[in-house]
């Protein structure tokens, strides 16, 4: 009888280790999860999401289609090639329930500020009426024209003025 409490000694002490154990492994679980930052979306969604070259900042997940890839200069229409590439594109979000987008239109500063914002938004809605054609409802989608107001960079050479002119799709979580 003199090593029952002994025995009740390590058990009860095992059974501290144990749940000490445990209760560190639920933070350790709780502060992986808070690292990983996912933009509000499962890990399938963000892995096809970066395969397809979308990025996650502070708007959310978010690619830049740069305006030589989809237009001519200083037009809305895309070019007819690219058109494939953004139905492609939209089966991808579809079949990842990633339906509701917003499609924003830069420009450089080059012109009348006015003007710069129209084309923005006109080169968004073409952007954007690519996805309503494959079933993307208009209910789901924003589309927003900025004009020259967010430059990635300064507009200070061709080269830069050519990185602001572009259409963003940001993936609404």
């Amino acid at each position: 009888m003199a090593h029952l409490p002994t025995i009740q000694k390590q058990t009860g002490l095992n059974m501290y280790k144990k749940t000490f154990s445990a209760l560190l492994m639920i933070i350790f679980s709780i502060s992986l999860t808070g690292c990983m930052n996912l933009g509000h979306l499962n890990y399938k969604q963000a892995r096809m999401l970066k395969k397809e070259g979308f990025v996650l900042n502070n708007e959310g997940w978010t690619l830049a289609l740069p305006e030589r890839l989809l237009f001519n200069f200083d037009d809305y229409r895309i070019q007819n090639h690219q058109k494939e590439k953004l139905t492609e594109l939209s089966h991808q979000l579809q079949k990842y329930d990633l339906e509701k987008l917003k499609f924003t239109g830069h420009t450089d500063n080059i012109g009348q500020s006015t003007y710069n914002y129209q084309l923005s938004q006109k080169r968004a809605q073409s952007v954007a009426d690519v996805f309503f054609a494959e079933g993307f409802k208009t209910q789901n989608v924003q589309i927003i024209g900025r004009g020259s107001d967010q430059p990635i960079v300064s507009n200070d050479s061709e080269e830069n003025r050519a990185k602001n002119r572009r259409v963003n799709i940001i993936i609404i979580p």
